[in-house]
């Protein structure tokens, strides 16, 4: 981020560095307008509302992730943002407009929304942020599984010995596909109740 100057982003551009001034007041307004611009990527061709409120709220997690990983080196810088812009309201809407489908009443619903979509942001900045690392750290960081992680004492780390083949890769998609399966589980349950 530090790197990102309006200098910067105006050679990027083949502009002059004003023009950029004319449309963002500074770099915070500029990380907002991207931000809203990965919500407006998951948002593209609408949110479906189905009879499927779980069904709804995966296919909205993934086009967050999706949106995210699309542009890591912005996907990683976002996630704890409030873009005060209209995607994120209609991603806010829709993910609220599940919540109360499920049953659950107004204040669990809210706060539901709450854990759900700052999980989904906080996993997709994870990966995004996986994704932009340079080519040679992210196989070294994905390869110490395989191999530095096996080098270690059964004796001293026996959960670990035990368990390590069945540990998915770091970057595994079924990962963010559990993590979102056990929060839908969890609101079903909390709405059963």
């Amino acid at each position: 981020m530090d790197a990102l100057t309006f200098d910067a982003l105006g050679r990027e551009l083949d502009a002059h560095p004003t023009a950029i001034y004319r449309h963002f007041r500074d770099k915070d307004e500029l990380l907002l307008a991207l931000t809203d611009a990965l919500h407006a990527q998951a948002t593209a061709g609408g949110l479906p509302v189905t009879g499927d409120r779980a069904e709804d709220l995966r296919t909205v997690a993934r086009r967050i992730k999706a949106a995210f990983l699309a542009h890591p080196q912005v996907g990683q810088l976002v996630a704890a943002r409030t873009a005060r812009r209209p995607h994120e309201f209609e991603v806010v809407e829709h993910i609220l407009g599940c919540m109360r489908r499920a049953g659950l009443p107004d204040r669990d619903a809210a706060r539901c929304y709450r854990v759900f979509a700052d999980a989904v942001l906080a996993y997709a900045s994870m990966e995004a942020a996986l994704h932009a690392l340079d080519a040679p750290t992210r196989e070294a960081d994905l390869r110490s599984w395989e191999v530095g992680y096996r080098a270690l004492p059964a004796d001293r780390y026996p959960h670990l010995a035990a368990l390590l083949d069945d540990i998915p890769a770091l970057d595994s998609p079924d990962n963010f596909e559990l993590a979102i399966d056990l929060l839908i589980a969890s609101i079903g349950a909390r709405a059963a109740n």
